[in-house]
């Protein structure tokens, strides 16, 4: 009668399975997508024509510095658009509608 031999193979696991995958300039998706949109909505204010270039440049470089903030942006370790939303969150919870009616 024949019986099956039962190969173990020892095998390690890789250190970085629970690292999220970086892009592009050390960018992960959604971070890459912040600089992408940014970068699009500055160029969709500079094209508006009814604005002056003087307006234009300044409102372009606000949001390309917003967008460079939000992509590559940490403080303290946690990036800027966890910040954003744990203070939209505060912002939220903290503030409450009272009905005074009469």
């Amino acid at each position: 009668m024949f019986l099956p031999t039962v190969v173990f193979m020892r095998a390690r696991v890789p250190l970085d399975v629970d690292m999220e995958d970086r892009l592009v300039y050390g960018l992960t998706p959604i971070r890459l997508a912040y600089a992408v949109l940014a970068a699009l909505a500055a160029m969709a204010v500079w094209s508006a024509a009814a604005v002056t270039p003087f307006v234009r440049a300044p409102l372009c470089v606000l949001v390309l510095a917003g967008g460079a903030a939000l992509a590559w942006g940490k403080v303290r370790g946690r990036p800027a658009d966890a910040w954003l939303l744990d203070l939209a969150m505060f912002m939220w919870r903290t503030r409450r509608v009272k009905w005074h009616g009469g």
